[in-house]
């Protein structure tokens, strides 16, 4: 194991390219439209929706002990690429100045 990762660090990397390109190609500039503004506050994602359709998926996706932020989800930075990756298969957009880094 590499760097505490099974698969070691060239599969790792490979998958966070293949992220990065999905989540790339799911950014609208702010004001265009986007389904959720996401953010990075310490080690957590803040992920709120700006449109019903997020709203509801955030609110259909969160387990009992989800934590909330008023309507935004906030989630272990590690688990943001996870729920990206499923709102992107959902069809939600991110706002393109928002995304945590």
């Amino acid at each position: 194991m590499a760097n505490g990762c099974p698969f070691g660090p060239k599969t790792t990397m490979k998958r966070n390219d293949k992220m990065n390109r999905r989540l790339t190609a799911a950014i609208a500039t702010r004001g265009g439209g986007a389904d959720v503004s996401a953010t990075r506050h310490a080690g957590f994602a803040r992920l709120e929706p700006l449109t019903v359709k997020a709203r509801y998926w955030l609110t259909a996706i969160a387990s009992d002990e989800a934590s909330w932020d008023g309507d935004a989800l906030v989630v272990e930075l590690r688990y943001f690429p996870v729920v990206a990756d499923a709102a992107i298969d959902a069809g939600l957009t991110f706002e393109r100045e928002e995304l945590p880094n």
